[in-house]
């Protein structure tokens, strides 16, 4: 119980810190590109842009590989395994050294031939595009073999370091553009050269750190390619699941423009863009408790790990009700305020991949928990497989029944309701997740919740402003509150924040 009681602890404190740290990264960066446009200038800004993000696209492949480092160091952590782990952590860098190593072929390659040739920058500016290609090469190096430094941190559930490196990343880049102004350099090289710098710092940051908080992060000449192995295995099929997604996203993407043009692609991506933008409160938790959950698992503490399991599931998708709803109810006046002219279909797509989330976020502690076991082949081919199914269904109804645009939105909520089962059918046999007392627990729970906040949004869709922001204030700080309180919550949640109510009122 002490156990349990000091894991919640730190879940709730390694939360606090990644909102922190993603308030202040938003802010600070948000304000570093207005200052980057007024320094660099338009065209100038473009070129680092579109050279500098056909770099980063590289870093795709290292994405799918992080999580499976971070999923192996935590595994070793629960079984208080220090050998497996120095070895994991030794295997994952010479595996990052060698994919750094492989991009920076490739750019120097393709990539070289792809700018020079087909890009289409003004020829006075193609040495400066030279040096930002260059040094975007090099930051992509230093990102890749920062990452198993990173996953020490994070595996060993200290968040606040993670924090603060992100937030003087954030600070330093700030600094540089300032910087930037008072030296009588070309602007762009020069903001290139002193971005090159930032991310070696970075590195070393994550370096030093890492190897403060654990002994076994550091290299030796004794490598086990076994180890190294397990760690490409599992990164491919994670890689599966990953492209699943990229497909799917990408694939309503192009069918809106096959069949209705660009301007729905405009609705489409910004609608993307406030998914990503508010997805970050559920994942942020989620990633303060998935070490726990693999921890949990390496151990063989079942009734822990399917509590936590559960209890992520309620607070995810709580979390989110709270905070999309007013968005879904101003969602039009928000827009407006922020974009100004918009497409008229956006207000819809956006409030569909709100809704879309809400279902998502019961599954990321399900995801957690199939990586946690490490029998990820199955789970990925048959989620995988489901989740990119979205596009020819959207495509059927679009092309046969002239459904509306919105369809292959609606699809895509009516497919991540099948992948969602699927996950329960397929962690019953992996991980023996009871789906029974899930459904109990959770899901019923979760199904009262969303039903209630459907019918809130049915309700102020057609009022007026004042109306709009009674029912908002009603369903946002009574309503849904009391529904998580008293009904989303179990009777054990409920002794829990009663008892860090006591012990605020009492210090």
């Amino acid at each position: 119980m002490a156990n349990a009681t000091a894991n919640n602890k730190r879940i709730a404190k390694n939360t606090l810190f990644l909102y922190v740290r993603m308030f202040v990264t938003l802010g600070v960066s948000l304000f570093t590109v207005r200052i980057v446009l007024q320094t660099l200038g338009v065209e100038d800004y473009g070129i680092y842009n579109v050279v500098a993000g056909f770099v980063t696209s590289f870093s795709f492949i290292a994405n799918t590989t992080s999580s499976a480092i971070q999923r192996f160091l935590s595994y070793c952590l629960g079984q208080n395994d220090k050998t497996c782990y120095h070895e994991y952590f030794v295997g994952s860098f010479i595996l990052f050294v060698a994919l750094a190593l492989t991009a920076f072929i490739l750019l120097e390659t393709v990539g070289a031939w792809f700018l020079h040739e087909k890009m289409v920058i003004p020829s006075e500016r193609m040495e400066a595009a030279d040096w930002v290609f260059h040094g975007a090469m090099i930051i992509l190096f230093f990102s890749f073999i920062s990452i198993p430094y990173n996953a020490v941190i994070v595996s060993n559930e200290k968040m606040n370091l993670f924090a603060y490196l992100s937030i003087s990343d954030v600070l330093l880049k700030l600094s540089i553009v300032y910087l930037l102004r008072a030296l009588p350099f070309d602007p762009l090289k020069t903001y290139s050269a002193l971005l090159v710098c930032t991310g070696m710092m970075n590195f070393l940051l994550h370096k030093y750190l890492a190897t403060r908080i654990c002994k076994e992060a550091r290299l030796s000449l004794k490598v086990k390619i076994s180890y190294i192995r397990r760690l490409l295995g599992f990164s491919c099929w994670n890689l599966v699941g990953s492209l699943a997604g990229i497909c799917r996203n990408q694939g309503i993407n192009i069918l809106q423009n096959l069949y209705f043009g660009p301007i729905y692609n405009t609705a489409c991506s910004i609608s993307f863009q406030i998914y990503n933008a508010i997805n970050g409160f559920a994942s942020n938790f989620m990633m303060a408790a998935n070490p726990q959950i693999i921890k949990l698992y390496a151990k063989g503490e079942k009734t822990a790990l399917t509590l936590l399991v559960e209890r992520s599931s309620k607070i995810s998708f709580s979390l989110l009700a709270l905070i999309t709803f007013p968005f879904l109810v101003f969602m039009p006046y928000i827009l407006s305020l922020w974009l100004g002219d918009i497409p008229p279909v956006t207000v819809v797509f956006a409030r569909l991949i709100l809704i879309n989330m809400l279902i998502e976020c019961v599954s990321m502690p399900l995801m957690t928990l199939a990586q946690a076991t490490g029998y990820v082949k199955y789970y990925q081919l048959f989620v995988g497989g489901i989740l990119i199914l979205n596009i020819p269904i959207a495509w059927l109804l679009l092309k046969y029944f002239h459904a509306e645009a919105f369809s292959t939105f609606a699809t895509l909520i009516a497919i991540n309701v099948i992948a969602l089962v699927c996950r329960l059918f397929i962690l019953k046999r992996i991980a023996q997740l009871n789906i029974t007392q899930f459904f109990k627990n959770v899901l019923t729970r979760w199904i009262f919740l969303l039903l209630l906040y459907l019918v809130g949004l049915c309700l102020s869709i057609d009022c007026g402003l004042t109306a709009q922001i009674i029912i908002s204030c009603i369903f946002t700080f009574i309503a849904i509150p009391l529904v998580v309180l008293f009904v989303v919550f179990g009777k054990s949640e409920r002794n829990i924040i009663k008892l860090y109510i006591k012990q605020k009122i009492k210090k």
